[in-house]
């Protein structure tokens, strides 16, 4: 959730004109984006903000993520950079960071001891923010990152679920958007080849999954991709060979040759007399296709000769750079962590703190991998007891060998799979009023992960909806090879990815109309995964599990996050293989080996971010637990979820204030 935020930043003439030469080079963005009020958006952005200065360095710095993230931006549904990519070239850099800096400066400026309990933690939330952003931006990830799940290759195809085409405006902006993905790879490749240069370059196994995928995606032909299907109205391609008419196409499908006049204005490819030598394909519009002829026309051979002659050309030249340059130094699978990079212990720190907001000195990778540890040991126990129960006996390894390799116990269709999934956010939804005072307008639907990304991305992800309403939240659903997919793992999968995990608390604080929108659009990843993991146990204590073998997928679940604390310090750290972290998840979960090794290439593509969920759990699980104890008999679940995310997804620290400020410590 796997996977973007302008105002004068007041800097002086020479300072912002320097910044200016830096940035306008390498832009593909030509312009100033509109006003927000033109669009009547963000007028909330500091919204329950009462100091005028942190309300201004609020609205600026929402301002300024969703110009650096273009993308971020259509998926929250504002249409001002709709035409725009993502500015990823090094050296754009460095004028992000002095942006970010100057945002530093001035959050530090408000005077702490003027503001009201609400404002303190907003400017703190801030802080920490500005300062994570820094950090990370200055480790230049870029340089030797190659990301099969969120790669550029990954992030342009996803755009087409959400880039709007509703009118002429944005049909062209589509277009215009396009035309710009092949500087967008290009970009990526660039940095890569500087990262190369300086010794520092991704892992070997992350590169050749890219490899393959795009092998995928190239293999398609560009008429069938997602890219150009956007533009096809929901119409079909059929057949023109060497020396057949559109006139015969027209009469076999219509019953009137006369029709070719207007398929002719649809496919004005067929215009190069190129294709129509080789043979080619001519679209039939939809029956509702709301775009008249020459409209439908217009956009398709836009879009169609945009990704022919610019997009494809770009993914085979990213291709052959992973291909031929990259892959050949890469870090090899026997040390493929950040502890073989230069500089990648204090690398990995800064990633420790980013993704679980604890102090500094508290991101000992050595003491994450004991804690770690120690709740494979707890867990693997409870495997053991509940493996007696439903199987007659305690072995582990035998317990797994059952589940794994029971035919009874995976699924056969990918229908069966999407429609489980269905029926449990169903059920999960009958059961939140009780243990939810405040529940989300906004609903979720279950989608398929698309074909592009379904063989080498997570079992399931989860979407945010969008902030204009438009779109509800969405869980993605992986139904790749579903005789590979555990139907004692599909209940709480949901329950972690929709209701009442992601959906309920990132739409929850979507909602919150009094919080500045940084704090409602974003947050910490241990509050978020740790909320997620937390709901997995908490369905149960609903009821929402059909048996006991759904409570040993749940069991499986928290194995496989306490195995993340063991394997992403393990790697990145203390120098483990990618074998032997395969192994050791293999080992104590009940993953099957697909998920598993693809869980593992995740944790080597983003390191830090898995130990998130673990450290985020056990801090909901004490003060839930604090909660009790002081509350007694007054305790309720509504009322302590309510409290949790009544705030936004703050940083770990910040939550345990609240909660001590609520029980009165």
């Amino acid at each position: 959730m796997k996977p973007s935020r302008t105002k004068s930043c007041r800097l002086p003439l020479s300072v912002a004109l320097g910044a200016l030469a830096l940035v306008l080079p390498a832009c593909e963005n030509v312009g100033f984006a509109p006003s927000p009020d033109r669009f009547d958006l963000w007028s909330d952005a500091a919204a329950g903000v009462r100091d005028a200065g942190l309300a201004e360095v609020c609205t600026d710095y929402w301002e300024e993520e969703l110009r650096r993230d273009p993308f971020r931006a259509t998926y929250l549904g504002d249409p001002r950079y709709n035409a725009n990519i993502p500015l990823t070239a090094e050296r754009t850099r460095q004028a992000r960071l002095d942006a970010l800096g100057e945002l530093r400066y001035r959050t530090l400026a408000v005077d702490a001891g003027l503001l009201d309990d609400a404002d303190l933690l907003t400017r703190e939330l801030l802080l920490q923010e500005l300062d994570n952003r820094i950090a990370v931006l200055e480790l230049g990830m870029d340089a030797w990152t190659v990301d099969p799940l969120e790669g550029p290759h990954i992030q342009i195809l996803n755009l087409t679920a959400v880039q709007p085409i509703a009118t002429r405006g944005e049909r062209g902006e589509l277009v215009r958007r396009w035309g710009k993905f092949d500087s967008y790879l290009r970009q990526a490749g660039n940095n890569l080849a500087y990262g190369r240069s300086r010794g520092q370059v991704a892992p070997a196994s992350a590169v050749r999954k890219t490899v393959a995928q795009l092998d995928d995606i190239l293999a398609v032909e560009p008429m069938d991709s997602p890219l150009v299907t956007i533009a096809t109205g929901g119409g079909r391609w059929t057949p023109l060979p060497p020396g057949e008419s559109v006139a015969e196409i027209a009469h076999a499908e219509y019953g009137d040759a006369r029709r070719q006049l207007e398929l002719r204005k649809i496919n004005k490819h067929l215009l190069d007399g190129a294709r129509l030598a080789i043979g080619t394909r001519v679209l039939l519009p939809a029956a509702d296709d709301p775009l008249s002829p020459d409209e439908r026309g217009e956009f398709l051979y836009s879009v169609l000769t945009t990704v022919e002659d610019h997009v494809y050309p770009a993914l085979e030249a990213y291709r052959d750079l992973l291909r031929d340059q990259i892959l050949p130094v890469a870090r090899g699978d026997e040390r493929p962590g950040l502890a073989s990079l230069p500089g990648g212990a204090a690398a990995y720190r800064t990633l420790i703190r980013n993704h679980t907001s604890l102090p500094y000195d508290e991101c000992d990778p050595q003491a994450i991998h004991d804690f770690g540890l120690e709740e494979v040991a707890r867990i693997r126990g409870e495997i053991a007891t509940l493996g007696e129960r439903v199987f007659g006996t305690r072995d582990v390894a035998q317990i797994q060998e059952r589940l794994r390799h029971s035919a009874e116990l995976h699924f056969t269709t990918r229908d069966e799979v999407e429609r489980k999934a269905v029926n449990a956010l169903a059920a999960a939804r009958a059961k939140v009023p009780a243990y939810f005072g405040t529940l989300p307008l906004a609903s979720c639907e279950v989608v398929r992960v698309a074909p592009h990304e379904e063989k080498n991305t997570t079992i399931a992800y989860y979407r945010e909806p969008s902030a204009d309403g438009s779109r509800p939240g969405r869980y993605y659903i992986n139904t790749y090879a579903p005789e590979t997919r555990p139907r004692y793992e599909a209940e709480v999968l949901a329950y972690h990815e929709a209701i009442p995990g992601h959906h309920l608390q990132i739409a929850i604080a979507q909602e919150l109309e009094n919080l500045p929108l940084f704090r409602r659009h974003g947050g910490t990843t241990a509050f978020v995964e740790g909320w997620a993991l937390y709901t997995e146990r908490l369905s149960d204590e609903m009821g929402l599990y059909s048996g006991d073998t759904d409570r040993l997928g749940v069991l499986s679940f928290d194995a496989w996050r306490a195995c993340r604390l063991v394997v992403d310090t393990g790697m990145h750290a203390f120098g483990w293989s990618r074998e032997r972290a395969i192994d050791y998840l293999f080992e104590n979960t009940l993953l099957a080996h697909n998920n598993v090794e693809n869980e593992i290439d995740r944790t080597i593509a983003w390191p830090g971010q898995a130990l998130a969920y673990k450290i985020g759990q056990r801090e909901l699980l004490a003060l839930r637990d604090q909660a009790r104890e002081t509350l007694g008999e007054r305790f309720s679940y509504p009322d302590f979820h309510d409290l949790v995310l009544g705030n936004g997804a703050v940083t770990l620290a910040s939550l345990r204030g609240i909660t001590q400020r609520w029980l009165g410590r």
